[in-house]
């Protein structure tokens, strides 16, 4: 504990780093779907315009975008 090394109780500092697990939500598939999506498909899946462009802004970047359940669904 960071308070026993302050007071002189221990003489050594320890430091616990958790064991995290990253997940990605999005894959190569999706990506290349949304990428090579035209005006006529986004309409038929019903995704707003403004969302792709914000969503193939973010994939052009490289950057991971959020795609929400919503949308992940109809794609």
């Amino acid at each position: 504990m960071p308070k026993n090394f302050i007071v002189d109780k221990k003489k050594e500092f320890d430091f616990v780093i958790p064991k995290t697990k990253l997940s990605r939500k999005d894959n190569l598939e999706i990506r290349e779907k949304i990428l090579n999506m035209n005006a006529d498909e986004r309409k038929k899946l019903g995704i707003s315009k403004s969302t792709l462009w914000y969503i193939k802004k973010n994939l052009s970047e490289g950057k991971t975008p959020k795609i929400y359940e919503k949308i992940l669904l109809k794609i």
